[in-house]
């Protein structure tokens, strides 16, 4: 019994071993062991080998080199020994480029070797994205090899929508719609399409200026069975968007039938179909797209389409309340491209808002966005635009200190600041950028002399322009219309009349520079600027005689003319035959020299009516019109009527419980009936409000004028009257600071 436990023990032992041994085993060497793993972890190359080698068929470097020698006259030329790998092969394919690649495709079709290019294109299949089947079908179709392509994908078992999808929109960017068709019914035919084949053949069909064959498609597309997507429509409304806005809308429309809603590059394609002539209706529609988009972030594309936009229609204050009511923050939108920056700092300087210039130029720097030249010269153009000169001058120098930004600066920058310096009148500041320029070796352009030419004319320094004018003969540059007009307007800034003429004589006698309005009307205003009243009548003539019709500033300096002339009754004289010969409506420069030219002449009543006129016409007055009229009410001692005017340029409501109502006055004369009718037909009183800030701006001292007319006035406005005019005015004008003389006399 003892003998045979012993024997069960070792018996028991042995079976432990050899169970642990042939577990080991199993794990190292089996179907599913450690080895067989390690095997299995092949390249991409080899699971397309797998592919390449069915039964009965040769390696796909053999079958290369059967072709090769089918066709000599082919060139497929890749020196291969028949024994490499599939990775070896696809690092000489793209070592040789397309043209071998084409080849290969071109020459198996040729030869009906539908195995050596089921191969081929099969090897295509691989994770390089620089050697995808897509890419491949691509080069084809650009090399003009679209049928060839089309039967890389017939070697597949299953074909896929992608790939037709890949022909396709390879055929519309060639504009080939008749291989398009084909293209699309084979995709059809084979039952490989989805809503990206559809979208790429409505593509190919609008490249090729069939907007309406593309909208059918988009309605055989739901008929099909598919449902159109946002870019389905998005391409449809691309051709559209700068035609009639009314098939736009039609799109749109019917996108909204569809379920979907605006998206942002929906909006970026409206925005982009707007320019100066749109109409008002069009452009709220278009705003209205934005107010109703899916998701209600704005993203850098759109932001970019809503600044051009503004910046093509010149509606800057639509911008602004638009980026206000979309809760438009810079930080938020986190800009990446150089030139979304520019657009938005080139819209934000035309609407004369610096914070927000400095606000976008910042957050491109925190963002480490890489300003291109044209991001660079917005900014610059922005600051100078506002005659922010020196602001301008230092974004230059800072981009100089930057070896990455140096070679961006270029003349054109420069020239804005030179523009800006003269603007305001700062010519020795000028005169040290230019010798900058010249130190620093800058190419200057034909626009650059022109812009320092002009700052000789702003200044009367005409020494300086001679000079200026041989170095640019010098250079090779050839002067164009601007430079006559230029050095024109330089001759009569200096009382050199004669030689003004003298160069209008030369331009004349060149054949491919007839003057032009604005030569004329140059010459024009040095006439009225010395009171030559004969002299620019000739010019006047003479302008006429060549054909060259006026515009509103030749009507503006024409009435400048007659007033500095001594002559104001000819100022309306001439305004006015003028106006109705040639169809003119006078704007709002025109219809300030009439009043001018009324107050000079002492003509309260004269200044009234074309006052009257002007608001009758839907013209809108500025800082300048109502400084006119308030001084000359306060010489003559106009209290009330002064009272009216500058409630009307305050923007304030008139209030009939008050004694001093605004088309009843009661200083001598008083209101015309016909400025009184056009004051109580104004649609808003705002709307006649002079601008609050600007240029055209209401001068402080021209209130400060009327107010201490109003305090000296008791017999036409009480002490009481103006006291309560005073507090309106000022929470109108809350920038308005008048001396503490003045609110102590009225408290």
């Amino acid at each position: 019994m003892q003998l045979v436990q012993d024997v069960l023990d070792g018996a028991g032992a042995e079976l432990v071993l050899f169970s642990i041994a042939f577990l080991m085993h199993l794990g190292v060497f089996s179907k599913y062991g450690i080895l067989s793993r390690r095997r299995t972890k092949a390249s991409p190359a080899d699971k397309v080998a797998s592919v390449l080698t069915p039964k009965n068929a040769n390696s796909l470097a053999l079958s290369l080199i059967s072709l090769a020698n089918e066709s000599p006259d082919a060139q497929i030329d890749l020196k291969l020994m028949g024994n490499e790998s599939l990775g070896k092969v696809m690092e000489q394919l793209a070592a040789a480029g397309p043209e071998v690649e084409s080849k290969i495709v071109q020459t198996a079709v040729q030869n009906q070797r539908r195995d050596v290019l089921k191969g081929f294109f099969a090897s295509y299949s691989t994770n390089n994205s620089n050697l995808s089947q897509g890419n491949l079908l691509r080069r084809l179709v650009r090399k003009g090899l679209a049928e060839e392509a089309l039967e890389c994908i017939k070697t597949l078992g299953s074909p896929r929508p992608f790939l037709y999808n890949v022909l396709l929109e390879g055929l519309a960017e060639k504009k080939d719609l008749g291989a398009a068709v084909q293209m699309f019914d084979t995709a059809k035919n084979a039952k490989a399409v989805d809503v990206s084949t559809y979208n790429a053949f409505i593509r190919a069909l609008v490249m090729s200026g069939k907007v309406d064959e593309a909208k059918q498609v988009l309605n055989d597309m739901r008929n099909d069975g598919f449902s159109p997507s946002h870019a389905s429509f998005n391409i449809i409304l691309e051709a559209l968007s700068k035609g009639n806005d009314m098939d736009c809308w039609a799109v749109l429309n019917d996108m909204k039938r569809c379920g979907l809603k605006p998206v942002n590059y929906t909006c970026s394609v409206l925005l982009k179909g707007l320019h100066k002539g749109s109409r008002d209706r069009h452009v709220q529609k278009v705003i209205e797209a934005i107010d109703s988009r899916e998701i209600r972030d704005l993203d850098e594309a759109l932001l970019g389409s809503l600044s051009e936009a503004c910046m093509r229609t010149g509606n800057m204050s639509g911008m602004l309340c638009l980026f206000k009511r979309l809760r438009y923050d810079i930080a938020k939108v986190h800009v990446r491209c150089a030139h979304t920056v520019g657009s938005i700092i080139r819209a934000y300087g035309a609407a004369e808002d610096l914070d927000t210039v400095w606000k976008t130029w910042r957050e491109m720097q925190r963002n480490n966005v890489q300003p291109s030249r044209i991001t660079l010269g917005c900014m610059v153009e922005a600051l100078a635009s506002n005659n922010d000169a020196k602001a301008a001058y230092g974004i230059i120098h800072e981009a100089l200190a930057d070896p990455q930004t140096a070679g961006l600066v270029n003349a054109v920058m420069y020239s804005s600041v030179l523009k800006s310096f003269s603007h305001q009148k700062l010519f020795d500041k000028v005169w040290i950028v230019y010798e900058e320029m010249i130190q620093k070796k800058l190419q200057f352009s034909l626009a650059t002399y022109n812009a320092l030419l002009d700052v000789c004319a702003r200044s009367g320094d005409i020494n300086r322009a001679e000079p200026l004018l041989r170095d640019m003969v010098e250079q090779g540059l050839q002067p164009n219309i601007i430079t006559y007009g230029t050095v024109i307007k330089a001759y009569c800034s200096a009382n050199r009349l004669n030689q003004a003429f003298a160069v209008l004589s030369e331009m004349k006698r060149t054949a491919d520079l007839a003057p032009d309005e604005v030569t004329y009307n140059t010459l024009l205003d040095g006439c009225a600027r010395y009171g030559l009243f004969d002299r620019g009548l000739e010019v006047l003539a003479d302008m006429r005689q060549a054909g060259v019709p006026p515009s509103n500033y030749t009507l503006a300096v024409i009435a400048k003319l007659a007033n500095r002339s001594k002559k104001p009754e000819k100022a309306f004289q001439l305004v006015d035959e003028l106006s109705k010969e040639f169809g003119l409506h006078p704007n709002m420069h025109v219809y300030n020299n009439l009043i001018h030219a009324a107050t000079c002449h002492g003509d309260m009543r004269k200044a009234q009516e074309t006052f009257a006129c002007m608001l009758a016409g839907k013209i809108r007055p500025d800082g300048r019109t109502y400084a006119l009229l308030l001084r000359f009410c306060a010489g003559q001692k106009a209290a009330s009527t002064a009272a009216v005017l500058l409630r009307t340029a305050a923007g304030l409501a008139p209030k009939a419980d008050q004694a001093l109502y605004p088309w009843k006055t009661q200083d001598k004369g008083g209101l015309l009936p016909c400025l009184s009718s056009a004051l109580q037909q104004l649609s808003t009183p705002s709307w006649a409000a002079a601008p609050r800030r600007g240029s055209s701006a209401m001068q402080e001292d021209v209130v400060k004028e009327v107010f201490d007319l109003l305090v000296r006035s008791p017999q036409q406005v009480s002490r009481e009257q103006v006291a309560i005019l005073l507090t309106e005015v000022q929470s109108a004008m809350p920038g308005l600071k008048l001396d503490k003389r003045l609110s102590a006399m009225l408290s």
